[in-house]
């Protein structure tokens, strides 16, 4: 995980704890204080029920709703400050920025230090250029609600916007880390030699520039501010030497694929209003890194406001779609996904992520169409042709899932141990075509570039345990998937049903056992106890096991099995015979 900037983390804990203050302090969700209960015309909705409305679709994340809702409700009593409160975040929320800066102005009349509408505010004057009104504007949050760092750093570059260069490099002078050889120090180098290009000093800017790049080497949006930074100052080769040797090490970076393409765009001189936006997407990647997801709410709004400023800010634009598509927002991500233009250097990932989101959505169609397209368009490249292979396996369209793996290997270039899950994947889809001597030859070539991988151990271990043949090799693998993964219910079950095809029952009823307690609500596992337990003459518990897999909604080919064990316990119709009872069986009939 790269360091964050030290300004940048304090910043964000200021901020966090400023605007999670802000959160707690609007009212609970009842009627709004001052406005008298209204009695409703039939089919009408009234004031309260509008805020109730409001407040619950914040809570499922549906600000659009959210804020219609509010909207409403504010026309009726549109000087009840809890309404103006609430319909102001709520267009905050869901980025209706403009809308939020109308209400602004009341919000201030009651609270005039609150966070949130004196940076909406400050946005607006950044926009419209109105850098003083802009300071100004930033003054004013309360000393409750400081913003620290964030507000030095922004008030930076609205120096720079006034032509203050001075002041400008002196407030970045004082927030420079301590240790100058620190990569940490790489984020504020950027700034500085931005600012320093537009005062026009270009020696200054492209040492910065140069010094950043060698302290983060491996941070992406480092490396592309300043190769960016020395292609405007006329230093194209070396700025593409940065963007060719980042993807050199990175050999999968398309990022760097369009930013080195022939028709890719000219880098836009540096502003206060992308500056900013640099700012605002920083504090909402750090608040939507909690691991605890408490503060992606946050996070959204400070990307939001990072596109405002900054309109083809890409990498605000996934981070937006990740944050709604962890709050469920599925449309809204593909909407945001959507706004990473064709020319983009980001737009290939973009378009991954959106096939993705399809099929999430079960509109497998558009999300098959949309890989088939990529496939075809960049023949060099794997990823579109996995991602369809893997999305076409899990539909169980194997045939077709075949042929987008063979798409897939062939385009590998070398035995790279990375490569194994493609191999393992079309074995999987083999296996299921009943084309086992291919399937068994992927296997084997996965493990063969990465030995230790406990699912394709236990893949393969199984399968020949199943078929009867490696019975000491397929138990080795077996018994190594579990020492990899030893509370992997799945695995566990493998190694259970593996003794029982060898006839092992009392040893299968041990693993089977384990199996059902960690994964227990798997209809197959807990089938598979029920046969073992029978074996071992525990019939009660057998059926007892039986009528528990079919209460979890077994698949369908699975149903009447169950139910003819419950009914007649196992027989030959509905037992699997051992390995050893196959062999028997086909000595016999070769016999005859």
């Amino acid at each position: 995980m790269r360091p964050i900037p030290l300004a940048l983390l304090s910043a964000a804990l200021l901020l966090t704890t400023s605007l999670s203050g802000m959160a707690q302090s609007t009212p609970p969700a009842k009627s709004p204080a001052g406005v008298p209960q209204r009695a409703s015309a039939p089919g009408t909705i009234s004031l309260e029920g509008r805020y109730l409305a409001g407040r619950v679709a914040e809570e499922d994340h549906d600000y659009d709703s959210g804020a219609e809702q509010l909207d409403l409700a504010l026309a009726q009593a549109p000087n009840d400050p809890t309404l103006v409160y609430g319909a102001f975040r709520m267009r905050v929320y869901a980025g209706r920025f403009d809308a939020a800066a109308l209400l602004a102005p009341q919000v201030l009349a009651t609270k005039p230090g609150d966070g949130f509408a004196n940076l909406v505010l400050t946005v607006q004057h950044i926009k419209r250029g109105d850098y003083r009104a802009a300071e100004q504007q930033l003054a004013r949050i309360g000393a409750e609600n400081q913003l620290g760092p964030l507000k030095d750093f922004v008030v930076a570059w609205l120096k720079a916007g006034e032509k203050d260069y001075a002041a400008a490099r002196d407030i970045l002078a004082r927030l420079k880390p301590r240790q100058g050889n620190d990569r940490a120090e790489a984020p504020s180098l950027i700034i500085r030699a931005q600012i320093d290009e537009m005062a026009g000093d270009r020696a200054a800017a492209e040492t910065k520039y140069r010094r950043a790049a060698e302290l983060d080497p491996a941070g992406l949006r480092i490396v592309v501010s300043a190769a960016e930074g020395l292609e405007r100052l006329g230093k194209v080769a070396d700025g593409r030497a940065l963007l060719k040797a980042y993807g050199d090490k990175y050999s999968d970076s398309v990022v760097m694929d369009g930013l080195l393409a022939p028709n890719a765009p000219a880098p836009k001189p540096p502003s206060p209003a992308s500056g900013v936006a640099e700012i605002l997407f920083d504090i909402g990647g750090i608040l939507g890194s909690d691991q605890r997801n408490e503060r992606a709410d946050l996070a959204l709004i400070f990307e939001q406001l990072a596109v405002e400023l900054k309109p083809d800010f890409d990498f605000a634009w996934l981070m937006i779609a990740g944050i709604d598509e962890q709050f469920g927002r599925i449309p809204q991500a593909v909407a945001a996904l959507g706004k990473i233009g064709p020319t983009s250097p980001l737009n290939w990932q973009a378009r991954l992520r959106a096939a993705t989101l399809d099929a999430q959505e079960d509109k497998i169609d558009s999300a098959v169409r949309r890989l088939q397209a990529m496939v075809a368009e960049k023949p060099d490249r794997i990823d579109a042709a996995l991602s369809l292979a893997d999305l076409l396996r899990t539909k169980e369209r194997y045939q077709e899932a075949v042929a987008a793996y063979d798409t897939a290997i062939s385009r590998i270039k070398g035995a790279e141990d990375r490569y194994w899950p493609i191999h393992f994947g079309r074995g999987i889809a083999l296996e299921r075509l009943k084309q086992w001597p291919r399937a068994e030859a992927d296997m084997k070539k996965a493990l063969e570039l990465s030995p230790e991988q406990p699912y394709v151990l236990n893949y393969l271990g199984y399968s020949w345990i199943d078929q009867g043949v490696h019975l000491d090799d397929g138990m080795k693998m077996l018994k190594r998937a579990t020492e990899l993964r030893p509370d992997d219910g799945a695995i566990t079950d493998s190694v259970g049903w593996a003794y029982y095809r060898l006839g092992q029952f009392d040893e299968a009823v041990k693993w089977l056992e384990r199996a059902t307690e960690q994964k227990g609500d798997d209809a197959t596992v807990v089938e598979h106890l029920g046969d073992a337990y029978w074996h071992v003459g525990r019939f009660r518990e057998a059926r007892f096991e039986w009528q528990r897999a079919v209460n979890q909604k077994p698949d369908k080919d699975r149903l009447p099995v169950l139910q003819d064990k419950l009914s007649n316990g196992l027989n030959v119709s509905n037992d699997k015979p051992t390995v050893y009872e196959k062999e028997k069986s086909a000595d016999k009939k070769q016999g005859g």
